[in-house]
């Protein structure tokens, strides 16, 4: 397929619901560092943003993959100041790194932090129906292999140096990506299970049950999600016109470990322990019996890397934020594959 691709620098190309300027969006991709580069096809349009400011200049470069909700990959709020959804902090990074990410589907780049912050809804108060369409585990990887192969084509990105990281939903996406594709040097997974959501329904529930006199009732749970799982049709694509039960199946479809055996190269898979979630990737060296996985845990971090905190008196403090030691960890693993600190 032949893709008219479109760098813009200073124009954006917008389909923007809430009336927001090109110019607008412009100033806040700018201000945080990046560029729009959009993908243009007959049947799609793919719109992601780069740190790249130097089209002559190869480095290595990181493809991270977000995890689930429809938000914008920008917010700013009343004063003017805009912010990332990056989870951590890029910048110290950027000067040896290409940072890559790539917009939802029917979701503005750019959104104000005070209507769009726990998600992007439309004038009528809903998601979009083009999100909605699309947000499912086969359309996810596929945007993220049309853009992974439009890098692999540039100057500007090191062909054995392109990397892809996925946390959350974006793990899972990350592992489907990964099957048997020899562009990709390096995997990081973060912070979901290597098996589907469903496992992950079943585990939580096996853990409440013993703290309870009687697990009857999440034994009961356990069972309906596991037939959940075993009645999902071979082919899912008859229900591609039902949104939700196709998203649905086509998380839960596959098992992420089982796209790990097709990954050849070095994976590392990372999680806090008290993200009940992510336990599961304790299995992970029984399943995968390969001598190119590493796995980071973190005692005491989330699934999002934040910590509890308590004073001496018992009280409840605000929560520790970890996250930029951990994409640290991940940037000395993908360049050096040292030890986490």
């Amino acid at each position: 397929m032949l893709f008219k691709t479109k760098l813009l620098f200073t124009i954006f190309l917008l389909t923007n619901l809430n009336l927001f300027s090109q110019t607008e969006e412009s100033k806040y991709i700018s201000q945080n560092g990046f560029y729009r580069i959009n993908i243009i096809s007959k049947n799609d349009s793919i719109s992601f943003l780069t740190t790249n400011t130097n089209k002559k200049k190869a480095k290595p470069t990181i493809l991270f993959l977000q995890g689930s909700l429809a938000k914008p990959i920008i917010f700013y709020d009343s004063t003017g100041a805009s912010v990332t959804t990056f989870p951590f902090e890029i910048e110290e990074y950027s000067k040896r790194f290409n940072f890559i990410v790539i917009a939802r589907h029917g979701i503005p780049i750019v959104g104000s932090y005070e209507k769009d912050a726990n998600g992007y809804l439309d004038k009528d108060g809903k998601v979009p129906i083009e999100y909605i369409k699309k947000d499912n585990l086969k359309y996810r990887t596929l945007q993220a292999k049309t853009v992974l192969d439009y890098l692999y084509r540039q100057k500007w990105v090191q062909k054995d140096s392109i990397y892809v990281v996925g946390h959350s939903e974006g793990y899972r996406v990350a592992a489907k990506l990964s099957e048997n594709n020899r562009k990709i040097a390096k995997l990081v997974c973060m912070s979901a299970n290597p098996f589907n959501r469903v496992a992950e329904y079943v585990f939580k529930s096996r853990i409440e049950a013993l703290s309870t006199s009687s697990d009857s009732l999440f034994q009961k749970e356990i069972e309906d999600d596991l037939n959940s799982f075993k009645n999902i049709p071979k082919n899912i694509e008859v229900y591609k016109n039902d949104y939700k039960e196709y998203n649905w199946m086509s998380y839960n479809s596959v098992l992420s470990f089982e796209s790990f055996l097709k990954f050849k190269k070095p994976i590392l898979i990372t999680y806090g322990t008290e993200d009940i979630g992510s336990l599961n990737n304790d299995l992970l060296p029984f399943l995968l019996r390969k001598t190119n996985l590493t796995m980071f845990v973190y005692p005491d971090l989330d699934h999002n890397y934040s910590k509890r905190e308590i004073d001496k008196s018992g009280n409840e403090l605000e929560s520790s934020y970890h996250w930029d030691n951990v994409f640290k960890d991940i940037q000395n693993w993908l360049l050096k594959g040292d030890v986490k600190s």
